[in-house]
C-alpha cells in the first residue's frame, strides 16, 4: 500500500520498509560517515562559492546583479522557512520507528526541505551568473537531496517540494524578471 506521505517510493512495502531497504547500503561506519560528511560539506561549498561570487560582482561593480543574487535567495529562504514552520509536517523519524543516518532533535518541519530549497535556489543564481557553476551546483544539490532521505530526516516529496519551489523561484527571479 502507497503511504500517502512520501512522493517516491516502492508502494509493495511499507515505508519504514522501504526506508530500510534504501539505506541498507550505508549502514557500515565508513557509509554512514559519507552521508553526514557529504550532506554538510556540500551545503556548505555551495554557500561558500555563492558568498564568493557575490563578494567577486560587488568587488567588480556590478552592485545590481550582486543586490539580485542576495535577494532571490533571501525570499526563497524566507518562503520555505514560513511553509515548513506552518505546516509543521512530521519528519521520518517522527511517525516510524526508524534509525535514520543523520541524527537530528528537530521535531517536524519536515516539508519542505530547507536544506534542498537553499542549495538549488543558489545554483539557480549560480547559473545565472555563470551556466558552468550552475551546473556544478545543480549536481551538489541532486546529492544532497539524496543525503536527506537516505539520512532519514526527510521524505522524498519534502526534497521535492524543497527543489520545486526553490527552481520556481529562480525561474522568476532570474529568468521571467528582467535584468
Amino acid at each position: 500500500m502507497c503511504h500517502p506521505i512520501s512522493l517516491v517510493y516502492d508502494c509493495t512495502m511499507s515505508y519504514p520498509e522501504w526506508y530500510k531497504a534504501i539505506s541498507e547500503s550505508f549502514r557500515n561506519e565508513l557509509a554512514e560517515q559519507a552521508i553526514i560528511v557529504m550532506d554538510k560539506a556540500l551545503v556548505a561549498i555551495i554557500a561558500v562559492v555563492y558568498i564568493v561570487s557575490i563578494v567577486l560582482l560587488v568587488v567588480a561593480g556590478d552592485l545590481l546583479r550582486a543586490i539580485r543574487m542576495v535577494v532571490v535567495p533571501a525570499i526563497t529562504f524566507a518562503l520555505v522557512s514560513y511553509l515548513r514552520n506552518s505546516w509543521n509536517a512530521p519528519r521520518p523519524y517522527d511517525i516510524y520507528n526508524i534509525d535514520p543516518i543523520i541524527h537530528k532533535d528537530t521535531v517536524g518541519k519536515s516539508n519542505p526541505s530547507r536544506h534542498v530549497a537553499s542549495a538549488v535556489i543558489i545554483a539557480c543564481a549560480l547559473a545565472w551568473l555563470h551556466l558552468d557553476w550552475g551546473v556544478v551546483a545543480f549536481a551538489a544539490s541532486a546529492v544532497v537531496a539524496f543525503t536527506r532521505i537516505v539520512g532519514g530526516v526527510h521524505f522524498p516529496r519534502d526534497v521535492a517540494m524543497g527543489a520545486g519551489i526553490a527552481l520556481a523561484c529562480g525561474i522568476i527571479g532570474f529568468v521571467i524578471i528582467p535584468s
